[in-house]
């Protein structure tokens, strides 16, 4: 649909006036120019400004409508691919490095404000080429990571956790080669493993997918307790990596409060007896962000319209969350579009599925999608 044509159908939709029509498509043109075009799962030739409009043409005319307008206008937030990568870009300054250099200046005794002569020292060094980075999802961006921090060697950073008996020997030979070559000697034992391991996600929302304590099975389940578990073991892959009092830390480049509490309630009580884990957050979601019933009331008496749920969408996997999606996935309530995806912790009305009977403003493709006739 052509972009005259798609903004003559929304002003249509919205009966706006010419004065309201010159004034909402200058704020439209440049939502849609800075960030909201990027969306990658549009269907192909589709851009916001026609999704909005077939958006918002399934709801009454009148209120619901500008209800739904207001929303996106007032409460939708939409992390851009330039706003993720910074993310990316902060971790390793903000996170990373500060923990290097404290280790550093206790091993060397230089004192921990003299940043500059820490990092020049041979245990900075060593420490930070004993550092292993794997990502925990396709979102992780460990591309964009290695390229935002070249200090990094390629062989210190994996895209996936799972990693295999011969990637898992293939890195501990580079460090090896890495470390001799810096003390001109060979390391042997703990001393040519990976001291610490960074795990690395662009999102949580809820934090069940990343831990969480099935009661009935009486098992740990997760991204998280399934990584512990192979670090675990010594003789086997990644747990062949490392050494025995290893400092696991897990970085969300994105969390929700709900999450960090979630996280870190269960951390402490999951078993490793290899070392320690720690979660870090580069951008916290503040309380404000999720709808709230009494804020939202408008936006929430349309989401409770039976006519914008598709109950498909409620299917095992979301059971895990323990409620509807109609709010979000573990009810998370959250207005959060990636340029990637939207997450199902956002409320369903904006990520409605094409395959489901409710048109998505940014329709969300999931891993766990129903297998389609041809």
């Amino acid at each position: 649909m052509k972009k005259e044509l798609a903004e003559a159908l929304l002003t249509r939709i919205m009966d706006w006036t010419d004065e309201e029509k010159a004034r909402e498509r200058a704020r439209l043109e440049t939502f849609s120019s800075y960030k909201y075009d990027e969306y990658q799962q549009f269907s192909p030739g589709r851009r916001f400004i026609e999704s909005l409009a077939l958006w918002l043409a399934q709801f009454d005319v009148g209120s619901q409508r500008r209800t739904a307008y207001d929303f996106v206008c007032n409460r939708l937030i939409f992390f851009s691919a330039g706003e993720m990568n910074h993310l990316v870009e902060l971790t390793f300054p903000t996170i990373v490095r500060p923990r290097l250099i404290e280790t550093a200046s206790a091993r060397s005794g230089v004192a921990v404000d003299r940043i500059k002569a820490i990092m020049e020292t041979a245990e900075y060094r060593k420490l930070h080429r004993r550092t292993l980075y794997l990502g925990m999802s396709d979102g992780a961006r460990t591309d964009w990571f290695r390229r935002a921090n070249p200090s990094i060697s390629n062989e210190q950073v994996f895209h996936a956790y799972d990693v295999s008996e011969v990637k898992s020997s293939d890195m501990v030979d580079n460090l090896k080669k890495d470390l001799t070559e810096m003390s001109g000697a060979e390391p042997d034992g703990d001393d040519a493993l990976f001291e610490t391991v960074v795990l690395l996600d662009d999102f949580t929302a809820s934090g069940t997918s990343a831990i969480r304590y099935d009661e009935e099975a009486g098992k740990w389940k997760g991204k998280i307790p399934k990584i512990i578990e192979d670090l675990e073991k010594d003789d086997e892959r990644l747990g062949a990596s490392v050494i025995q009092s290893v400092k696991v830390i897990i970085v969300a480049y994105i969390a929700s409060e709900q999450a960090i509490e979630h996280i870190g309630k269960l951390l402490p009580s999951l078993p490793f007896t290899k070392g320690t884990v720690e979660f870090e957050v580069v951008c916290k979601l503040g309380s404000l962000v999720p709808l709230d019933e009494s804020r939202d009331a408008a936006f929430f008496d349309l989401m409770a319209d039976d006519r914008y749920f598709d109950p498909e969408a409620d299917d095992k996997h979301g059971a895990v969350g323990g409620s509807t999606k109609r709010y979000g996935y573990a009810n998370g309530r959250l207005p959060i579009v990636l340029n990637h995806n939207t997450p199902n912790n956002s409320v369903y009305i904006l990520w409605a599925e094409d395959v489901q009977t409710v048109r998505g403003l940014f329709p969300r493709v999931s891993r766990h999608r129903k297998l389609q006739q041809p």
